[in-house]
């Protein structure tokens, strides 16, 4: 949203292809395996809304060339009406002006599949043109900074390239502006999850074996592996072969599950702490692995994805898994699903925390082996305020239902400074100006962010209780001004103060 400093469009397509692009390039030459590649890789590293999305617009490829083997117009065709579908589909409430825009227009285009190849990939590149100059007039946001929506434009300059390597020549593209906004800081992603051979635990060993011909169903062992408490747990396979790969601090449970199936082979039982020892001598890095105990899967678990430190401790004292993440750094799919492992709950609990999580987590729901229920927070205030009702003891469905209430009760407010000057929410914003937002919308704007901030409170008239969250280059002094400064203004209200340490927002406040 316009003129806030979010996470940036181009950035995310750009992960998301290049995990599509690492992943085929492992896959066998063939159109089927290809694609069925590129696609679950898109997947897999899909970051923020614009890279699920483009994850789906993949998909309809996938589906299309499952069973061919040369691609022509009528597999064009047919492929870009599944991406249409899937990419709506992807979307609750699908929007004029952006990405979708593009898919509906190139749908139009391959309509007419007269000619060969090359000519149909001229019309729908020649529409994706089009419909990205209309996605400046049909998006009411786009209109107000003057720029045309950067998913549609990411969208386009992919056709242009399928384009390009058809005919062997280069198509000049004009500059376009485009609604990605970035700020000064780099969108560099922390990473939440351990990399591939790190402990989960001390003294955990890594398991890996297959089984040939297995005479149990690959989900009934896992579900066996997961309730013994194992962890990272991958097993998947068909009738035909069975491979397991998990974490644990007991491998000989884990191959005696294994042995319940059939004969085991190929078996590799390695010291994951060793591994993080040679790891760390042989490049300089030192990986911490968390202390933790054996445990089994808890019932119920939440996973926060927060914008900082402080964000992170409360979410942690409250009982749940909490992953950086929000603007400037939404986590991937991937990402996502390794904190959902990390919760190590039957029922694992998403609080995404912002409008361009929520796609990306709802993907990793689909993905997880657990069972997942994402609660669409919009912003951290809001999830921060589900998090106190979270109660591990009760019933999965009553804790969700209770913590969805409550986050639809709550309001979040966001003080920030705009990076342009724009009009949006029918007001006049100047470059640099702070701007407060309440539940994403603009309410006040001004030179001084404290001022903003409580005329944005005045707004809830009926809150008891405003958290503070101080942004990381905020002094003590200033905080403590801004929090006597909501006590005067709102004086039934009590005022809490909690060193955030979010990145590019001032303050958040998370009203109850």
């Amino acid at each position: 949203m316009y003129p806030v400093p979010d996470g940036d469009t181009g950035t995310n397509m750009l992960h998301t292809m290049r995990s599509a692009v690492k992943f085929a390039h492992q896959a066998e030459s063939t159109l089927a395996a290809v694609s069925a590649a590129a696609a679950h890789g898109a997947l897999m590293g899909a970051r923020g809304n614009s890279g699920v999305i483009l994850s789906q617009i993949l998909r309809g490829l996938k589906e299309t060339l499952a069973a061919s083997t040369g691609f022509g117009t009528k597999e064009l065709q047919k492929a870009v009406n599944r991406a249409r579908i899937h990419a709506h589909d992807a979307v609750t409430a699908p929007a004029p002006g952006t990405i979708l825009t593009v898919t509906a227009a190139i749908e139009d285009a391959a309509a007419d599949n007269s000619g060969d190849i090359a000519a149909m990939l001229r019309r729908i590149v020649t529409a994706a043109g089009a419909a990205v100059k209309r996605t400046q007039d049909e998006n009411p946001t786009n209109k107000a900074a003057g720029v045309v929506d950067a998913g549609a434009r990411g969208l386009e300059l992919l056709f242009l390239g399928a384009l390009e390597h058809v005919t062997g020549r280069h198509t000049a593209s004009a500059p376009t502006a485009v609604g990605s906004v970035t700020s000064s800081a780099a969108a560099t992603p922390a990473v939440h999850a351990h990399a591939e051979g790190v402990a989960s635990w001390k003294g955990a060993y890594d398991v890996q074996f297959l089984v040939e011909d297995p005479s149990r169903p690959v989900v009934d062992v896992r579900r066996e592996m997961e309730r013994f408490g194992a962890d990272c747990v991958l097993v998947v396979g068909d009738e035909s072969v069975m491979k397991v790969h998990v974490h644990t601090l007991q491998p000989d449970q884990i191959l005696r599950i294994g042995l319940t199936t059939g004969r085991v082979a190929d078996v590799v039982v390695e010291d994951l702490d060793a591994m993080t020892v040679e790891h760390a001598r042989a490049t300089g890095i030192v990986v911490e692995a968390p202390t933790r105990s054996a445990r089994r899967a808890t019932t119920v678990g939440v996973l926060a994805i927060v914008p900082g430190d402080g964000f992170a401790n409360v979410a942690e004292s409250l009982g749940a898994v909490s992953m950086r993440g929000g603007a400037t750094m939404n986590p991937s799919t991937e990402e996502i699903l390794a904190g959902i492992r990390e919760a190590n709950a039957r029922h694992v609990i998403v609080l995404p925390n912002d409008k361009n999580v929520i796609l990306a987590a709802q993907s990793a729901a689909k993905l997880a082996e657990a069972e997942v229920t994402v609660i669409p927070t919009r912003n951290v205030g809001q999830g921060m305020a589900a998090l106190v009702a979270f109660d591990p003891n009760k019933d999965p469905q009553i804790v969700v239902e209770e913590m969805r209430e409550v986050a639809e009760r709550a309001h979040g407010i966001e003080v920030t400074r705009a990076i342009r000057a724009t009009r949006i929410d029918a007001q006049d914003v100047k470059e640099g100006e702070a701007i407060a937002l309440l539940d994403g919308r603009l309410v006040a704007h001004g030179e001084d962010d404290v001022s903003v901030l409580v005329d944005a409170a005045k707004k809830l008239s009926d809150a008891e209780v405003f958290t503070l969250y101080s942004g990381a280059d905020v002094d003590e002094s200033r905080v403590e001004y801004a929090a006597q400064r909501l006590r005067a203004s709102c004086p039934r209200a009590a005022v809490e103060v909690v060193a955030g340490g979010q990145q590019h927002y001032a303050f958040i406040v998370a009203a109850e």
